[in-house]
């Protein structure tokens, strides 16, 4: 499949001056709506053929290269195959490899050596004919030809009727089973103990910080998620600086011929970026929940709210109903979403306003 990669792609995007050129190449390169080598014409060298519908129908001495909507090979090619488009049907002969990258591949006529399929859908029909291995990574995969090698793949259907000289080795990828309503209870429960135990040791570690956030949810329930979108992309633009700055110190570092102070700016550059990310994770995944879960749990343990004990009660029911509405089919994923925002812009706030108030009552 490499070389689908590394031919076909740049057909596909060739300039308008070697289109240009196309007169002086004899022929060799094609484009437009349309690229037809009629019935008893000849090609002869390689052709290189872009366009909405590639046909051939006559005969093409050498290697066709083809990208388009649509590309029929009808006719012969003594060379190679290498074919990227929407539809590809090979109803002529291939004397050489062919190699395919498309979302519908049928083949009906004959290819002399190996054929590669990459496809959504891909078909072999009664009558066709593999003159080496067949290769192939399919969506779904029918196969009632003959292959006179080994036949080699992976799909999530597979059904043959054909013959296989060789070995037979197909992956048949199992579809996804939706979880157990025993599995879905066990997944929860973990939910809920992780977060758990985040909260309690927020509540050990930095207790005013969650406190805080919980006040600014019910509180400044709209100032919270607005700062938590803007703490999403504060961080996500972050990221970006902090990989952005390493690159041009690493180049710059570079110029000067200083390795090994290249090598450590990339290290660091690389481990603070992991550094924000895992924060930032833990606060969204884990963090926010808590805050929110906080919030919920106080409408119902009245009292002292710097109590250990009221704080621990009032987290542990407050993340239970978190937990449980995020189960919720359809509605969960949004009411996990607005709780992580919300959580994450209360947390913001708590933590500036420690920051003020530590600044207010340090001595001038």
């Amino acid at each position: 499949m490499k070389g689908i990669a590394f031919m076909v792609l740049p057909l596909a995007f060739l300039s308008a001056a070697a289109l240009a050129q196309e007169a002086e190449l004899s022929g060799k390169v094609r484009s437009g709506q349309e690229v037809v080598v009629a019935a008893g014409e000849t090609v002869r060298g390689d052709l290189y053929a872009s366009a909405g519908t590639v046909r051939i129908d006559g005969r093409v001495e050498g290697d066709l290269v083809a990208t388009g909507g649509q590309v029929t090979v009808a006719g012969t090619v003594t060379g190679d195959l290498l074919a990227a488009a929407g539809t590809t049907t090979i109803s002529g002969q291939v004397d050489g490899d062919a190699r395919v990258g498309t979302g519908q591949a049928r083949v009906e006529g004959r290819v002399g050596e190996d054929l590669l399929l990459g496809a959504g859908q891909a078909t072999v029909v009664s009558g066709a004919q593999v003159g080496g291995d067949l290769i192939f990574g399919a969506g779904q995969m029918t196969m009632d030809g003959t292959v006179a090698g080994s036949v080699l793949g992976s799909t999530g259907n597979y059904r043959r009727g054909g013959s296989v000289a060789g070995s037979e080795q197909v992956t048949v990828q199992e579809p996804e089973q939706a979880p157990t309503l025993e599995e879905r209870a066990v997944d929860r429960l973990r939910r809920y103990a992780s977060i758990l135990a985040v909260g309690v040791l927020l509540l050990w570690l930095a207790p005013r910080a969650l406190r805080g956030a919980a006040d600014s949810v019910r509180r400044r329930p709209l100032a919270s998620f607005a700062v938590g979108i803007l703490g999403v992309i504060g961080v996500a633009v972050l990221v970006v600086v902090v990989i952005l700055v390493t690159v041009l110190a690493a180049v710059v570092l570079g110029l000067l011929r200083l390795g090994p102070l290249t090598g450590a700016t990339v290290f660091g550059g690389v481990l603070a970026a992991g550094v924000i990310v895992f924060l930032f994770y833990l606060a969204v995944a884990f963090g926010a929940q808590a805050a929110v879960g906080l919030a919920l749990g106080r409408l119902l343990f009245r009292g002292d709210a710097r109590s250990f004990v009221r704080a621990f009660g009032a987290l542990a029911l407050g993340v239970l109903v978190v937990v449980l509405l995020s189960a919720i089919p359809l509605v969960g994923g949004w009411v996990e979403l607005l709780v992580a925002l919300l959580g994450l812009g209360a947390l913001v706030l708590a933590v500036r306003l420690g920051r003020r108030r530590q600044l207010v009552q340090q001595p001038s």
